[in-house]
């Protein structure tokens, strides 16, 4: 009896190996291409793109603004000799604002605090693409299994109707039993239809999150080394969540942003120039220059000073509340990543004694049943439960890996650093240098659009 016991386990091990031929696509691959095709990611990279300009549109506060203007006018009056005059101007007018109060500093750092806010927001996006990679990729691993595991079990009945036919023909059992296993065979059927149609959701799931649809895959890696226990786990993760970080960070721009609002009491102080030629066709041309200093203090502003000062105020007090909220949901992510992996780890360990104890009954069951004291009703329902082990075994297992990447994504670990893709990551560092000094053209939105066009022939 071990000996059996021992084939129909190796039986079961060739099932949890099935579908992982050789050179067949590992999960690392379906990170990558999820990371290099994924529109969210695309779009939230077009989004940073865009809040990396408004640094520079902060930054033009302390550059000169410069402005040409010019008139040309035909005028046809009997009052002048001849009748029509045309005349002309042209004018250049520069301005500097000197002193401000402080704004424009505080709007520079506001918006290269936006700026790294949106950096950490992306980084949680990432996150959530590579775990939604990972998670596709496993259950369609966990279905193919599943289906698999069907598959044998209706060719194993199919094997058990012949043998019950062949017995009733001689009379060693009844019509009933005859029934009873067709009964099983027509469930088997059913529920490997269900299977099988699982695994299509899943997989058109996976094309959707990867690109491409899943053809062979691997077997997974061996799970990442995890923090020893959820404290450890929640200390990381208030230190590495993006969430966290970008939570920050807007508490920062808004602190900056209330200060700014004070600040527009303050006077401010400019320089201006301009130079300007004028031709009115009835006296000579003339040309004037000018160089001069603005003042301006605000005394009255119908109270849109004060509402706006309490407008930051009450933005201020809700990044705050934003913040302490972050916390308490990113240490909820990590408890409850945490205990459904331990969950998932006892599943396994009691799982995988319930298939040898069940494996065990059912061979004893089924040697019974050959001397006549037990019924083939008792070996179905005997190999319906080791069935039903196996499936628990593949399902807890596919769970352990997906809590184990869902606790590193809350302690903010399951970057494209940490996960070394072995690709040339996204780095915003270089449209954010590029647009500092505000060029003419950097807009490549027919490249963009091609990329994503590209996904999806």
């Amino acid at each position: 009896m071990k000996r059996a016991i021992g084939r129909a386990v190796g039986a079961f091990a060739f099932v949890l190996l099935a579908g992982a031929p050789v050179g067949a696509d590992t999960l690392t691959d379906a990170m990558r291409l999820a990371y290099e095709t994924n529109p969210t990611l695309i779009l939230n990279r077009a989004a940073l793109r865009a809040t990396d300009e408004s640094v520079a549109l902060a930054r033009s506060g302390r550059r000169p603004q410069l402005s040409l203007q010019g008139s040309a006018t035909a005028t046809n009056s009997p009052a002048f000799q001849g009748g029509a005059t045309d005349s002309y101007s042209a004018g250049l007018n520069a301005s500097l604002t000197l002193f401000d109060g402080g704004r424009t500093r505080d709007a520079i750092e506001a918006a290269e605090t936006s700026v790294m806010a949106a950096r950490a927001n992306l980084k949680n996006i990432e996150q959530s693409v590579m775990f939604s990679a990972a998670q596709a990729f496993l259950t369609v691993r966990r279905d193919q299994q599943i289906v698999a595991l069907a598959r044998n079990n209706v060719d194993v009945l199919m094997q058990q109707v012949q043998a019950a036919e062949d017995r009733f023909a001689v009379g060693a059992v009844t019509r009933t039993d005859v029934s009873q296993t067709r009964a099983r065979l027509a469930a088997a059927q059913a529920v490997l239809a269900a299977n099988r149609g699982g695994l299509a959701i899943s997989s058109e799931n996976y094309a959707a999150i990867v690109g491409t649809p899943p053809v062979d895959l691997a077997l997974p890696p061996r799970l990442p080394d995890l923090p020893g226990s959820q404290a450890a786990a929640e200390e990381i993760a208030l230190r590495s969540n993006p969430l966290m970080t970008a939570a920050h960070l807007s508490e920062k721009v808004a602190m900056l942003d209330l200060r700014r609002a004070r600040n527009a009491r303050l006077p401010t102080l400019g320089a201006n120039a301009s130079v300007t030629y004028r031709d009115d066709g009835v006296f000579s041309p003339s040309n004037s220059s000018s160089v001069g200093l603005s003042l301006g203090q605000p005394i009255f502003t119908g109270g849109a000073l004060s509402a706006t000062i309490r407008q930051a105020g009450a933005m201020l007090e809700r990044r705050m509340a934003e913040t302490a909220n972050t916390r308490v949901q990113v240490q909820q992510q990590v408890a409850s990543a945490w205990f459904q992996l331990q969950i998932a780890r006892a599943s396994i360990s009691a799982t995988r004694q319930q298939i040898e104890a069940a494996q065990y009954a059912f061979e004893g069951i089924t040697e019974e049943a050959s001397l006549g004291a037990r019924t083939v009703l008792d070996t179905l329902n005997a190999k319906q439960e080791v069935l039903t082990a196996q499936n628990s075994l593949i399902t807890a297992m596919h769970d352990e890996r997906i809590a184990a990447y869902s606790l590193l994504s809350a302690m903010g670990l399951l970057t494209p650093e940490n996960l070394d893709l072995g690709i040339e990551l996204y780095n915003p560092e270089e449209n954010f240098n590029r647009v500092q000094n505000a060029p003419v053209r950097t807009f490549e939105a027919g490249k963009l659009l091609d990329n994503i066009a590209d996904r999806w022939q």
